[in-house]
């Protein structure tokens, strides 16, 4: 067997892998807070590359940080993040994870949770609310709680979000759900601010990602003509030798 065939087979399987990242994208594309993931290609064998040696594959993507488009809603738990910040949870797990879904809600112990069930975290740890008392976050993720007692309106600082950003962004691994881990450390996010009372939009574009798709289709036939190819060129030399 011509070892022409393993160059394009990886060209095959590096074409799917793209075509599979790319359907995941338009599956979320109205899911709150979802953040597209981009691919890149690379090529890998020896040095200098010769022909029939060179193989390709995906390597490591990257989350894509811009910005999905706010929608109002009114909903005073619900919150939008601007910028590449991420709201810090606390998993059934125990687990510190990262979500830019702001679906929130609160728990019957008055704690503020995504809808998954996941603590949000402060910076005091999980966020619980007095009984009550008026929720208000400020474009610094500042929780304060307001209680009218007839006379006065009496202000309570609770706590402020825990909000971190992901200085490399190819350490950034999805756990599904709208969730993710960083492998490459945490900073805290100083140029994001947060609107109440909206949600975060997915930043997948429909449009482009069905180009990309139709695109994506094209090089996996492509690589799968090339491996038909060589593979009736080796049986027309089998058959010649015989």
């Amino acid at each position: 067997m011509s070892k022409d065939i393993y160059a394009s087979l990886s060209g095959a399987m590096a074409a799917w892998s793209h075509v599979e990242v790319i359907a995941n994208n338009l599956a979320n594309a109205s899911t709150t807070g979802f953040r597209q993931q981009k691919v890149a290609f690379e090529l890998v064998g020896a040095k200098p590359l010769p022909l029939g040696k060179t193989f390709v594959r995906i390597s490591p993507g990257a989350v894509d940080p811009s910005d999905g488009p706010i929608i109002q809603d009114g909903v005073p738990t619900h919150l939008a993040l601007r910028g590449e910040g991420y709201l810090m949870v606390e998993d059934e797990l125990g687990r510190e994870v990262l979500t830019r879904n702001g679906t929130l809600r609160l728990d019957p112990d008055r704690f503020l949770v995504t809808a998954d069930g996941d603590y949000v975290l402060g910076q005091g740890g999980p966020i619980q609310l007095p009984l009550d008392e008026q929720m208000e976050i400020d474009g610094e993720g500042n929780v304060t709680t307001r209680r009218d007692t007839g006379f006065d309106v009496v202000v309570n600082q609770v706590d402020q979000l825990r909000i971190v950003e992901v200085p490399d962004r190819a350490g950034l691994r999805s756990l599904g759900g709208g969730r993710f881990i960083s492998e490459s450390g945490l900073s805290d996010a100083l140029s994001t601010t947060v609107v109440q009372g909206a949600l975060e939009g997915s930043n997948t574009d429909p449009m482009r990602e069905m180009v990309e798709l139709i695109q994506a289709s094209r090089y996996f036939e492509v690589y799968q003509r090339a491996i038909r190819n060589t593979d009736e060129l080796d049986s027309r030399i089998y058959n010649l030798r015989s």
